[in-house]
C-alpha cells in the first residue's frame, strides 16, 4: 500500500443570492464554505461520518485565500480540489474556485488549505491505515454537479 499520494475532485455549485453581499459579489467568507463542501465530497461524506464514529476527524489547521475575480448571483462555480496526503497528520489541499461562463473558466479564488486528522481527544494523530486505503482507491476524475437548478 502506498503511504503517500494525491486525491482530487471537482464540484459545480450555483451562486445563490444569499451567497452575495451588498456589493453583489460572493461574500469572501463563503469561499471557505464552498471549499469545505468540496473537500467533504473529495474525501467522501459517508467515509467522514464513519471516521467520526471511529473517533477520528479532520479540522482546518491553516488556510490562505487569494481573491482574483468576483463571482455574482447566478454564476456557476467550479471548485477544483487536490489534496496531498502521507502518514503525516496533515493533508495539504490546493483548492481553486472558477466562474464558469459560456464554457470558459475564469479564476475567482485560489486557496491553500491544510487539514489535520485528530483523535477523539482532539490530538493530531498519524494518518490511519483506513484513510490511506480509502484514498489509494479514490476516483481522481470525478466531477460532482451540485448546480442543478434552472437559471
Amino acid at each position: 500500500m502506498a503511504e503517500a499520494g494525491t486525491i482530487k475532485g471537482s464540484i459545480l455549485l450555483p451562486v445563490y443570492y444569499e451567497d452575495t453581499d451588498l456589493s453583489g459579489f460572493v461574500y469572501h467568507a463563503n469561499y471557505l464554505k464552498f471549499f469545505e463542501r468540496a473537500r467533504e465530497h473529495v474525501i467522501g461524506v459517508r467515509f467522514l461520518k464513519e471516521l467520526f464514529d471511529q473517533g477520528a476527524h479532520f479540522v482546518v489547521h491553516k488556510c490562505s485565500l487569494e481573491f482574483r475575480s468576483p463571482a455574482r448571483h447566478g454564476d456557476q462555480l467550479l471548485i477544483e480540489s487536490t489534496g496531498h496526503y502521507s502518514r503525516s497528520p496533515a493533508i495539504n489541499f490546493e483548492q481553486n474556485a472558477y466562474v464558469i461562463h459560456e464554457g470558459q473558466k475564469r479564476v475567482a479564488v485560489l486557496g491553500q488549505i491544510s487539514i489535520v486528522v485528530i483523535s477523539a481527544d482532539n490530538r493530531p494523530i498519524r494518518m490511519p491505515d483506513s484513510i490511506i486505503k480509502k484514498f489509494a482507491t479514490h476516483d481522481n476524475d470525478s466531477v460532482l454537479d451540485l448546480s442543478g437548478y434552472n437559471s
